[in-house]
């Protein structure tokens, strides 16, 4: 496996321990002010939204800085913008920096898809793109059950521990990644445009948006405020549901990354999309804490094999050097991720969250059947390209 892979999967655990500690206490944070969901589902919304709009300039940006260089960038900018929320006085202020954020992550994750690309061939894309990912999981692990005693000593420090963790990772791709050279600009025929031809690189798009919809944005919001506000736990347990989802997230990632290059990206793709639409469409009928976090753990277990099989098939449809494709894909994730909070905040205002979780689980069996249709493909050798299959 590359270096940069292990480098990558360090970096991961880094900023998702600091995300695990700061996630599950912004939605209660953003209630100290009094909004309503459908205003707390905004924050999360904003985030995405900066970054959907900035997604094309992080794609020029690869081709002149190169991977190593924007992911750098991207990691500084998401840490000063956190570290301002942590001592913001009012909701506008916070919302205006993590809005800000997403200039910062719009690079990173550009950045880290190219970055993985580059220096993977396709025998080991499936269990690369697990490895990165395991350290994402790892963090998640620890995040929230250390975000839930960081927040007890104050509501504020979870951001700062946040902004710490970002520094450190952009000071490990500092020192550990070689300098890579920035990006060729992509052939005509490898543009998004031309792209939309491959049934692989629609489908991955399809893909992105549902996952972030329901996984990154429905279940980020909905899970504090179920267990707080319905279950009357306090915010250990929301941390402590998570830490078990991620443990068995991180149980899965072998296996998958090994579906997916040995078994195909299509049927590993399959069962994950199944599963999270089942089992997401069940969680706001828990009235359990442990029913609860038994869900949470099959879900996982989905999304383990959606994450690692969806970004196996984006890398044999999409060149590493294509930073405006991988901007396509990152900005599908981002128009979920806008959606999916301010849908799910507002219908739970007026209606049962079971609705809200509904929507996302449909949207995840319609990526389903574009996946459906894509024409697998046997597991590639050492050194070959996945060919492109005709619309």
């Amino acid at each position: 496996m590359p270096r940069p892979v292990w480098v990558m999967a360090v970096v991961g655990f880094l900023v998702a321990l600091g995300f695990g500690v700061m996630s599950p206490v912004l939605p209660l944070y953003v209630r100290l002010f009094g909004v309503s969901s459908f205003l707390v589902g905004l924050v999360v919304s904003l985030f995405a939204l900066v970054r959907l709009v900035t997604n094309p300039l992080a794609g020029r940006l690869l081709r002149r800085l190169g991977p190593r260089r924007i992911v750098i960038l991207g990691a500084v900018l998401i840490a000063v913008t956190t570290f301002m929320m942590g001592v913001s006085d009012s909701y506008w202020t916070i919302l205006l920096w993590r809005g800000l954020s997403g200039v910062g992550s719009a690079c990173h994750g550009v950045g880290s898809l190219a970055l993985i690309f580059s220096v993977t061939p396709p025998q080991l894309r499936g269990r690369a793109n697990a490895l990165s990912g395991g350290g994402f999981v790892v963090g998640g692990m620890a995040g929230p059950a250390v975000g839930g005693l960081v927040a007890q000593w104050s509501i504020h420090a979870p951001f700062f521990f946040y902004a710490t963790t970002l520094a450190i990772g952009a000071a490990v791709v500092w020192v550990m990644v070689p300098r890579l050279p920035p990006a060729a600009a992509p052939a005509a025929g490898t543009r998004p445009l031309a792209l939309w031809r491959d049934r692989r690189f629609r489908a991955v798009l399809a893909v992105n948006f549902a996952q972030s919809w329901q996984s990154y944005g429905v279940r980020n919001l909905l899970i504090p405020l179920f267990v707080v506000e319905t279950l009357g736990r306090d915010l250990r347990a929301v941390g402590w549901a998570f830490t078990a989802a991620a443990l068995a997230q991180f149980a899965c990632l072998t296996p998958t990354g090994w579906a997916t290059d040995r078994l195909g990206r299509k049927p590993t793709l399959l069962f994950g999309l199944g599963l999270t639409a089942v089992v997401g469409a069940g969680l706001a009928w828990s009235r359990s804490y442990v029913v609860l976090v038994v869900l949470l753990c099959l879900y996982s277990v989905g999304a383990a094999a959606t994450s690692s099989s969806s970004q196996a098939m984006l890398a044999d449809a999409v060149p590493a050097t294509d930073g405006s494709a991988l901007a396509s894909y990152q900005m599908a994730g981002d128009v979920g991720l806008i959606l999916g909070p301010m849908v799910a905040g507002a219908l739970i205002d007026v209606w049962p969250m079971t609705l809200a979780w509904s929507v996302g689980s449909v949207f995840l069996l319609l990526a389903a059947l574009l996946v459906a249709v894509v024409a697998p493909s046997p597991p590639a050798a050492p050194g070959d390209r996945a060919p492109v299959p005709s619309a």
